[in-house]
């Protein structure tokens, strides 16, 4: 691991873990052994940190759904392999993922109007497959919005430290969760 990767694995570990305006620049420099004014070398700015994490983990998903949405499959099957992708990426890098769902706020601007267009982007990606599948008959006749926050809200815990708890192999908990997500949502 690179010095640069060490900087950035720590600032997610400490963005998730204590907020990204309660984590500092020292305390980042600390958790990989170097002083803070070391660290400068390595990186701009803490913001810079946070450009980063949630930028990186917003493409992993843009890339993974565009993948998704481009295939042949039904689209019943699609939001299958949208929740594996989102399990996977949760279950990955949940420091990241972490300071992705819940840090975004701090980001400065131009980059909080970039993130936000992304985060619109992968929505409404998300919800013509939805409504491509409740036009099909495969899926419940409800809001497509109501579908969407219900996969989210299902999966939105999996980046949480208490996930381990489950002594559950990841496999499991992606075989477990998406049959329960599919069985909800499919007539």
């Amino acid at each position: 691991m690179t010095r640069k990767s060490e900087i950035h694995a720590a600032a997610a570990r400490l963005f998730g873990e204590k907020g990204f305006a309660a984590s500092s620049v020292r305390d980042i420099a600390h958790a990989v052994g170097i002083g803070a004014a070391s660290l400068y070398n390595h990186i701009g700015s803490k913001d810079d940190l946070l450009v980063e994490i949630c930028f990186r983990c917003a493409h992993t998903f843009i890339n993974g759904l565009e993948d998704i949405e481009n295939s042949c499959e039904l689209p019943v099957d699609k939001i299958e392999a949208l929740i594996r992708l989102h399990i996977d990426i949760a279950l990955g890098d949940k420091s990241s993922v972490t300071v992705f769902n819940d840090e975004w706020r701090h980001l400065p601007e131009p980059q909080l109007s970039e993130f936000l267009q992304l985060r619109r982007k992968y929505e409404t990606a998300y919800l013509s497959i939805i409504r491509e599948g409740i036009r099909s008959g495969k899926l419940r006749q409800t809001s497509p919005n109501l579908l969407y926050q219900h996969i989210l809200s299902s999966l939105r815990w999996l980046h949480t430290p208490g996930i381990g708890k489950a002594r559950l192999s990841k496999q499991e908990v992606t075989e477990q969760i998406t049959s329960m997500i599919i069985k909800s949502i499919s007539i």
